[in-house]
């Protein structure tokens, strides 16, 4: 009994983990836009695959082989299809609220986004050495007097 649920057990973090290898594969090539909706599909489809080999009568040796090659086949479909309800129902937007910076409190933006705009709002790196600027304190040799005596 023991040894079933272990065997079972490895056999669908196998399917799951090719499911989620192909997930990473179409991440990478969508360069991770929808990325967070799609991985549970792409685990669940790898897992599907997977097991429809063996419910289907093909329960020896070779129905392992060709279960392995269908869990990416089966992590496929749903993810191609996750990615699909994505887009066709522009999730990416209704999702954008939750995009909020933990720092500030205001929404994320993307700097290629920001550079398309010719929104240029964010100072460079040279500018906070610039002695032209006027926002800056004055430095000065004379001690703080903080001490309060």
């Amino acid at each position: 009994m023991l040894f079933d649920t272990i065997f079972l057990t490895v056999f669908f973090l196998t399917w799951a983990i090719e499911g989620g290898l192909v997930w990473l594969g179409w991440s990478i090539r969508r360069r991770a836009y929808g990325a967070i909706w799609a991985l549970p599909f792409a685990l669940l489809g790898g897992a599907a695959g997977g097991v429809l080999v063996p419910l289907l009568g093909l329960d020896n040796g070779v129905g392992v082989g060709v279960s392995m090659i269908m869990a990416p086949v089966g992590g496929a479909l749903l993810t191609g299809a996750a990615y699909r309800v994505w887009d066709d129902f522009g999730l990416g937007e209704r999702f954008a609220f939750l995009a909020v910076s933990r720092l500030e409190g205001e929404p994320s933006t993307d700097a290629a986004d920001m550079q398309r705009a010719g929104d240029d709002s964010s100072p460079s790196i040279d500018s906070a050495l610039d002695p032209s600027r006027t926002d800056q304190p004055a430095d000065t040799d004379e001690p703080d007097d903080t001490s309060g005596v």
